[in-house]
């Protein structure tokens, strides 16, 4: 459980976020929060959900587990995909074409 505990504060430090800032996104009070993290309490499901998706991770990642080969996006690999994900089919195809054309004529150059 302790290991549970440590990736908790882990995650929630990774993403720059104090106990009280979690504590007022989520509704958890400071006190089990800090128990979740030095491993004397365990979440529920409904609320490691919750600080799963404030932390921005999956079960399996917070447990150590690969997920694939797939590794962390930086910043702006998120907020590229975001836009991506927003695109029309069509306007998704143009970009991609676009970014071929720019890799070819990088290949060509050098």
């Amino acid at each position: 459980m302790e290991e549970f505990g440590f990736a908790l504060r882990l995650a929630r430090e990774k993403r720059g976020l104090t106990q009280k800032q979690v504590m007022a996104m989520t509704g958890i009070n400071n006190k089990t929060l800090s128990g979740y993290e030095n491993g004397v309490a365990e979440p529920d499901l409904q609320t490691l959900s919750a600080l799963l998706k404030l932390y921005g991770l999956s079960a399996n990642r917070l447990f150590g587990q690969q997920e694939g080969t797939r590794e962390e996006l930086s910043a702006q690999e998120e907020q590229l995909l975001k836009l991506f994900r927003a695109m029309s089919g069509r306007e998704r195809e143009e970009l991609l074409a676009a970014l071929r054309a720019v890799l070819h004529c990088r290949e060509k150059q050098g």
